[in-house]
């Protein structure tokens, strides 16, 4: 769902990097949900799914706080760089996102290594922690503000299809997009469906939701 919504959830100058692309990297193993990066506004994610049925204390805290103290290694950061510069040969949506902030290819060299100036910028701050999950409780929302790093926390509801269980309904409230700017497509509420296209409070299906197929 992440990865389907990637320009929703960290702005449309960014890409994903999958939970199995970073764990099939030796030495990021702390990192065990993907990450993302946005080019655009020189950021980077961690992605922590998890379910409010976790405890805070003994279940999310430690997992983040070994999230981050794995992406605070300036080798752990190396290794996330060589990923995307191989990733850029592979994969045509990371080149267009880097195309699209600027970043041409007339000569192979030159434009590495603006690729890599650019990554190093990114990957010198520290990253945002990324966190979908069904219900945000007082106290993950209080341990959240105390963090130095900063914390996104998506309250994102599931519903499925009563006549068709492949269908599901992800469901975001209303707020600010990552770029701290309100979405273009509606002054009210962040639409998208992901298999017509469609927006619109009239459609059912697109009206406020993120669908896709299980």
């Amino acid at each position: 769902m992440v990865l389907e919504n990637t320009d929703y959830f960290f702005g449309p100058g960014s890409f994903f990097l999958s939970r199995e692309l970073v764990l099939n990297k030796d030495g990021l193993g702390g990192i065990t949900d993907g990450l993302a990066v946005d080019i655009a506004n020189r950021q980077w994610f961690i992605m922590n799914a998890t379910l409010a049925r976790h405890n805070v204390w003994n279940h999310i805290v430690p997992q983040v706080i070994k999230q981050l103290v794995t992406a605070e290694r300036s080798t752990t950061k190396q290794l996330i760089i060589e990923l995307i510069i191989q990733r850029l040969r592979e994969d045509k949506n990371i080149m267009k996102k880097f195309n699209d902030d600027g970043f041409g290819k007339e000569n192979e060299g030159v434009f590495l290594n603006d690729i890599r100036n650019v990554l190093g910028e990114i990957f010198c701050k520290s990253p945002v922690i990324g966190m979908p999950i069904d219900s945000v409780s007082n106290d993950l929302k209080d341990w959240s503000e105390t963090l130095k790093a900063k914390v996104k926390l998506y309250e994102v509801k599931k519903y499925t299809e009563c006549d068709n269980s492949e269908n599901i309904i992800y469901h975001i409230p209303e707020e600010e997009n990552q770029t701290g700017l309100k979405s273009a497509e509606s002054k009210d509420k962040h639409s998208k469906n992901t298999e017509t296209g469609k927006t619109g409070k009239d459609n059912l299906k697109a009206r406020e939701i993120y669908l896709t197929k299980s």
